[in-house]
């Protein structure tokens, strides 16, 4: 038997589900309601700062909200919740903001699970929502088919002497004219292009008229009773070189007039045998010009009723939902410009990356043009510009449905419920560079946005019962690859399923994942890299008691949470921040949920020498939840408790006259750690450690460490046997800051006698004071005997 002793030097490593011989011995049973902090150790999380009560009417019965985070610019900052049935909106004060709905706009939100069917990303003042169980679709808006009335341009080209110049329309000549021979020099004026379309219109037959004639060119419709214009030929006698005539199609762009009725309009051919290269033009008469147009008939538009609308905040501060007003299609037909592939398909996801705003549908990406949100054709059939959109597959062999893109390295990673895919260009993205590849293979949650954070991406994967989180990375120095590992992998069985949102703020060097599954508590995962190196992967959770998280977001270092208790809507916040206090009537950074300050209490009894303090009132007036117990922070320090069931209207009674003065109050919250197994463990020299377990150890006492700490307890439970507890309260005799009427903080270590094997002890430390509490580390002794020596 030999005594033995050590140290374990902090408490910052979370929780490890792993055999107890394979953790670090920083690693713990449970952690409850603490924040693993490098500078301060690991302490009690920061309290839930009241906000306002919320308009509890905008919660739909049974639906699960999706809630959004607008942040416009540092001063306007919104939570928007979506209910399936409407959208709400507030300011992170609390103020709730007007909503106003397009017509007939209101029936695209409708949703029975907008959490998982609804995705909305934001771009300065706009919001784009798209609701991934509506298919988008064309209206049966068509480019005007002035074909259908359109007669026939007939184009004289050059003058020749001696030929014969013949129009034949519905294959039947209808006009001709013989050029003179050129042996007087007054043939000369008779080849003039418009001297020969003139007589061609004089010589015309009866049954058509020049509608309209120019510089050498005649515009012929049929006169009233005279079958439509079918096709048009002309004859030169010069090779049909000199005269041209169209109805709808030309060869060469050169062959077309300088100027023709305006919009008229024909198909440019281009090389024989390919419609890839078709083009149409369409004369603009007031800016003398061809300009490109699209093919006449041809389904132009969206029906902007199923495509992604938009919540754009207005200039007084209201915001309107509506459909947005997407450009229609301008240039060439479907097959040179065809129909964007989310056409017919579930838009399954909205994103913007390089200045173009991105869908997702089925295996496809597809993004706007540069610069352009609402342009998703190309701008010209003739060519491939930079600047177009961009429509392209992943990759794969099997059948693929992308659900979220995330810009991440300058590119744009693409997940997959079973792979990823990198979409990328080498220098800026255009339909030419562009080009998708995969990269991995690893599951993803379908139905939560993954995260970026720092030079990483986050995202969850759900297996049978809980679900991991991975981060995907870029391999160090090798930007080419790419990878992903579970950082949950030694706590396969802590996150429920069906997690909806991550959190990711990276001021704090923190990730929260919210689920479905158990929605009063937020599964936090701390870490910190040195340079390339993980040093810490701490996995807690923070329970919030009664409350059910609805969503919430980040805004630098404050965590903003939409949250019902009870019957109630409520925004708060969670202020990350060290040594402070969150306001100045609290004597300490009081450790409490829904924390907020009265205004100077007005009610003392003298008869039972008692202040009265409003509870209900200060929430907004909304029943207090009644499993929920509350508690008074006094001016010195001192606190004063009272479960919500045993108020009377709400209202509790606090010691002492208290009249006019202002006190804190909160919901209270329970800080528990379960310390792992105790047991012999040093260093493998692979970075590791290695558990000595072939023998008993019996451990005699513990001492923790804590510093600027107040009341918490330490209980002792022996297996079978009774519990013992052990308090701290700061209150030591003969040090200075052991002052009546005031709360103290003390700095030091509590030695707790364990005496039993460390198989069957478990140590816990607990405070549900509001008091804080940072513990540092933990010293062990015990007596250690070795039953068998390995070799």
């Amino acid at each position: 038997m030999a005594f033995i002793s050590q140290s374990i030097k902090n408490l910052l490593a979370g929780v490890s589900q792993q055999p107890a011989t394979l953790r670090y011995p920083e690693q713990l049973e449970h952690q409850e309601n603490g924040l693993s902090t490098g500078p301060a150790g690991l302490q009690k999380r920061p309290p839930t700062l009241h906000v306002a009560a919320l308009d509890a009417s905008t919660i739909v019965s049974g639906v699960k909200p999706l809630v959004h985070l607008i942040e416009r610019d540092a001063s306007e900052r919104y939570v928007v919740m979506f209910n399936g049935e409407g959208i709400a909106v507030w300011d992170l004060n609390g103020n709730r903001k007007t909503v106003n709905y397009a017509a007939g706009t209101q029936a695209y939100l409708a949703s029975a699970n907008p959490r998982e069917e609804l995705k909305a990303v934001t771009v300065a003042d706009y919001t784009f929502i798209t609701n991934t169980a509506v298919e988008a679709a064309m209206s049966e808006e068509v480019v005007t088919d002035v074909w259908a009335a359109q007669g026939a341009l007939v184009h004289v080209k050059s003058g020749q002497y001696g030929r014969t110049y013949q129009i034949i329309i519905n294959g039947a000549a209808v006009s001709s004219y013989i050029t003179p021979d050129g042996s007087d020099p007054t043939h000369t004026a008779a080849i003039d292009t418009n001297h020969i379309a003139s007589a061609l219109g004089s010589y015309l037959n009866a049954s058509y008229e020049v509608a309209q004639s120019g510089e050498g060119w005649l515009y012929i419709r049929p006169k009233t009773g005279t079958p439509a214009i079918t096709s048009v030929e002309t004859k030169d006698g010069f090779n049909n070189q000199a005269m041209f005539g169209f109805l709808q199609d030309t060869q060469k762009f050169s062959n077309l007039p300088s100027t023709a009725p305006n919009g008229f309009t024909v198909r440019v051919q281009g090389e024989t045998g390919s419609s890839a290269d078709d083009y149409y033009v369409k004369y603009d008469a007031s800016n003398k010009v061809w300009k490109e147009t699209a093919k006449p008939g041809i389904l132009k538009s969206f029906d902007a009723s199923t495509m992604p609308h938009v919540l754009v905040r207005e200039a007084d501060g209201a915001f309107t939902f509506r459909e947005a007003e997407w450009d229609g299609r301008e240039v060439g037909d479907d097959d040179s410009n065809p129909l964007p592939s989310f056409i017919g398909r579930k838009i399954t996801d909205v994103l913007f990356i390089r200045n173009r705003l991105g869908f997702l549908a089925g295996e496809n990406v597809i993004l706007s043009k540069s610069g352009e949100f609402f342009k998703f054709w190309t701008s010209t059939a003739t060519d491939v510009v930079d600047t177009d959109m961009i429509d392209d597959a992943v990759p794969d062999e099997s059948v693929t449905t992308l659900h979220y893109g995330v810009p991440f390295n300058e590119e744009l990673l693409l997940f997959s419920a079973r792979g990823q895919y990198i979409g990328k260009s080498d220098t800026v993205f255009t339909p030419k560079s562009f080009r998708i590849d995969r990269t991995t293979r690893f599951d993803c949650n379908p139905h939560c946005r993954p995260v970026q954070a720092g030079r990483r991406v986050y995202f969850a994967n759900s297996r049978a019962e809980y679900s991991s989180l991975l981060e995907y990375y870029i391999v160090q120095d090798v930007t080419e690859v790419k990878d992903a590992q579970d950082v949950s992998s030694h706590v396969p069985s802590f996150i429920p399923n069906t997690v909806h949102k991550i959190l990711g703020s990276t001021s704090e060097n923190l990730l929260l994942s919210l689920s479905t599954g158990d929605e009063s508590r937020i599964y936090t995962y701390k870490y910190l890299f040195n340079e390339a190196t993980r040093v810490q992967a701490s996995w807690s959770f923070w329970e919030m008691g009664d409350a059910a998280i609805l969503g919430g977001g980040f805004v630098g270092s404050t965590l903003y949470l939409l949250l019902t208790r009870g019957s109630g809507l409520y925004l708060e916040k969670m202020l990350f921040t060290q040594n402070t206090k969150d306001n100045d009537v609290e004597p300490y950074r009081a450790h409490m949920d829904r924390k907020a300050v009265t205004a100077p209490l007005t009610t003392y009894n003298i008869l039972t020498d008692s202040t009265t303090v409003d509870v209900q009132g200060l929430y907004g007036g909304g029943s207090l939840p009644a499993s929920a117990t509350y508690q008074v922070v006094h001016p010195d320090g001192m606190v004063s408790r009272c479960a919500a069931s045993a108020m009377t209207g709400g209202t509790m009674q606090i010691p002492g006259d208290l009249t006019g003065q202002r006190v804190v109050v909160g919901e209270v919250t329970n800080f528990k750690v379960v310390l792992s197994e105790i047991m012999i463990k040093n260093e493998d020299g692979k970075g590791g450690v290695k558990a000595r377990n072939r023998g008993k150890l019996q451990v005699k006492s513990v001492t923790l460490h804590y510093d600027k700490s107040g009341y918490f307890k330490v209980s002792v439970a022996h297996a079978g046997k009774q519990t013992f507890v052990y308090e701290m309260t700061a209150r030591l005799l003969g040090s200075t800051k052991n002052v009546l009427g005031a709360l103290p903080l003390d700095t030091g270590s509590i030695t707790v006698p364990v005496q039993g094997d460390s198989q069957d002890v478990t140590l816990t430390i607990e405070s549900d004071w509001p008091a804080p509490l940072a513990l540092i580390g933990f010293d062990w002794e015990g007596t250690y005997t070795e039953r068998s020596t390995p070799r």
